[in-house]
């Protein structure tokens, strides 16, 4: 309880009432040692949200091929501040193992998710959303400076995706491409993530547009016009 108190900014008298509201509704529970945990009403709540929410259920539609069909790990991912908050995270068949769930937030610089939103952004929205330089080093291919990053986000505006080669993950190659809603306004991101040695010039084209049209695809699901590529 202390620790709950702690995390929330409470006192723990006020914690102890809050987590027992909780508990007798079911979105909290003890376990055998008497910590809390989440409770099984939550689960019905959040699988209310996958089941109900357009965005959610159009990129688990796609994503669910990008991950069966072609071994992608696939993301979806909005903007909730300076960071992306992942809706989605797609275990594929292949040998990349998901370290992110949904809920949990990420680097805007870094990911493919990231820049593919920071693409539709003006360069003044882009340095407010980055903040103060250097930027957080994931890798050592992390860019640091807004200079390259935004020289790196005009040739997504222009391609139609954005690239993370190992900027947020050694060994991990990722694009991203963004989802519009009906009124042409970007809402979210998604991502296709591979080996990095599985990527090279012949295959890179065909893989990018699997992520183009599976962002079509959500985008006309929402609404939004179908683009040509």
């Amino acid at each position: 309880m202390r620790d709950i108190a702690r995390a929330i900014g409470v006192a723990p008298s006020i914690a102890q009432r809050l987590i027992a509201t909780l508990t007798a509704y079911g979105f909290a529970e003890q376990d055998p040692t008497l910590k809390y945990r989440i409770g099984v009403q939550a689960q019905f709540i959040g699988n209310a949200y996958v089941s109900t929410h357009a965005l959610v259920r159009a990129g688990m539609a796609e994503l669910g091929v990008l991950a069966g069909k072609h071994q992608l790990n696939g993301y979806l991912g909005v903007l909730r501040g300076t960071q992306v908050l992942y809706l989605i995270a797609l275990q594929s068949s292949g040998p990349i193992a998901i370290r992110s769930s949904p809920g949990a937030r990420t680097h805007l610089h870094s990911t493919a998710l990231g820049k593919a939103i920071l693409a539709e952004k003006s360069d003044d929205e882009v340095a407010r959303l980055l903040g103060p330089q250097p930027f957080a080093r994931l890798t050592p291919r992390s860019r640091l400076r807004l200079a390259p990053i935004l020289a790196e986000l005009h040739l997504a505006r222009r391609n139609g995706y954005a690239i993370s080669d190992e900027e947020n993950l050694i060994g991990v190659f990722a694009i991203g491409a963004a989802v519009r809603d009906a009124a042409g306004s970007t809402v979210a991101a998604i991502s296709g993530a591979l080996p990095r040695h599985q990527v090279n010039r012949t295959n890179l084209p065909k893989l990018c547009k699997l992520i183009q049209d599976a962002a079509n695809r959500i985008s006309v699901r929402l609404g939004a016009p179908q683009t040509k590529q």
